[in-house]
């Protein structure tokens, strides 16, 4: 929705410009890699969360994995998305 949220340790934002800015991050820091579901969505009510990796395209390697809690409006939209990293690169 126009004024949904995305939150995960690294950032806490609102609305399309915002969130859209938080994921050309991600790819600018990551370039020639993409974000994956990694296994099935689970959902009830208005309230999905699925794992992902962001994965090398060259490589299949994927050095960061999270996993996403989101919830629905009543038209299906997405209000707000709580992310959860459970893997980094090693410094």
């Amino acid at each position: 929705s126009e004024e949904g949220t995305y939150t995960d340790p690294l950032a806490d934002v609102r609305g399309h410009e915002q969130i859209a800015a938080v994921i050309r991050g991600a790819h600018e820091q990551f370039p020639g890699f993409e974000f994956r579901l990694a296994g099935d969505v689970d959902g009830n009510h208005h309230i999905a969360r699925f794992g992902w990796e962001l994965v090398s395209v060259a490589d299949g390697s994927a050095p960061v994995a999270g996993s996403d809690v989101l919830t629905l409006a009543e038209d299906g939209r997405i209000t707000s998305v709580l992310g959860f990293l459970d893997r980094l690169p090693e410094a």
